[in-house]
């Protein structure tokens, strides 16, 4: 969700704003969301399968270490499940991994009901509603945020074509690497450079002005940024303000990229969606990098970010103290 006010007047509101905070519906999971300040300011979020039963502990030690590196203050705390009993044994065990007082909120929920650890909340818990049409949900989509029906969907948005596009797109890229060797071979190294990352910037303004390009320039892109030099100037114009938009164009471009080309667009992509604070989103991509090319140095950096629960933050900061 943008960072701006969401006014949650019920659990239920809390529980409808799930997905906006995702880019999906929640299922079958444990949530935390850091938040500060007198009105609950949105900071750091997780979301985590749930575990297999008896290892509920050990999921909370891992996931508490997470949230106390990247949160101030307190946590909201959820677990979903169609299975009431799971959900409720993850969340006490999350609540119960924190210190004292920094749980602000825990509440389960199966498909139907809600509880919460708070005095004389009903045992038998409280109806609930998921709303696609909820004022949190439309709001994000206003924004521009896209919200997938389910988890898996996410895959979707870096998967390679298929079929005949394939095939055509396997024929573009060939006409498109015929060019950019010739340029490479008749140029001086310095002006190609040069030449290359400014095509690079110049299309990618265009997507974010025009909000699309054709196959061609797409094409275009996933050859171009093939090379290291290339890639790391396209990956220095990412950041946080920009990162939703980043995200669209290079996963747009991981989907018709070929094999060989593929990881540096989908690792730009992946860091765009972890810069946005969608980890789900850049693990997607992340991981297809490097089942794509295992030793990608930029894929296993910004993989290893995610396996620790850095904060996008401590990107920015320490990108600004360079």
């Amino acid at each position: 969700m943008p960072d701006d006010v969401f006014r949650a007047h019920t659990h239920e509101d809390l529980l409808n704003a799930l997905p906006t905070f995702f880019g999906f519906v929640p299922r079958e999971c444990v949530i935390a969301l850091a938040v500060s300040g007198p009105n609950c300011r949105f900071g750091f979020r997780l979301r985590h399968d749930l575990p297999d039963p008896g290892f509920e502990d050990d999921l909370a030690a891992d996931l508490a270490g997470h949230l106390l590196r990247n949160g101030d203050e307190g946590f909201f705390l959820f677990a979903l499940s169609e299975d009431a009993e799971r959900a409720r044994t993850m969340a006490l065990a999350l609540r119960d991994a924190l210190p004292p007082r920094r749980d602000w909120l825990t509440l389960w929920a199966d498909g139907d009901r809600y509880w919460a650890d708070l005095s004389g909340h009903p045992e038998g818990g409280l109806p609930y509603t998921l709303d696609e049409h909820h004022e949190a949900i439309v709001h994000a989509v206003a924004q521009g945020q896209v919200i997938a029906r389910d988890r898996s969907d996410l895959a979707a948005e870096v998967a390679p074509a298929r079929g005949q596009r394939q095939r055509w797109l396997e024929a573009a890229h060939e006409e498109v690497l015929q060019r950019f060797m010739a340029r490479a071979l008749t140029t001086d190294p310095e002006a190609f450079l040069s030449r290359e990352q400014e095509t690079v910037a110049r299309l990618t303004e265009r997507f974010l002005v025009e909000e699309r390009l054709t196959d061609g320039d797409l094409v275009e892109l996933a050859v171009r940024v093939s090379g290291r030099q290339v890639r790391d100037s396209a990956w220095l114009g990412i950041t946080r303000q920009n990162a939703m938009p980043m995200y669209a164009l290079w996963a747009a471009v991981s989907r018709v990229a070929a094999a060989d080309f593929a990881p540096a667009s989908l690792c730009l992509a992946g860091f765009a969606a972890w810069q946005m604070g969608d980890g789900v989103r850049a693990r997607f991509a992340l991981e297809r990098a490097l089942a794509l090319e295992p030793h990608y140095r930029m894929g296993l950096l910004l993989h290893g970010a995610l396996e620790a629960g850095l904060h996008p933050d401590r990107w920015s900061a320490a990108d600004a103290s360079a």
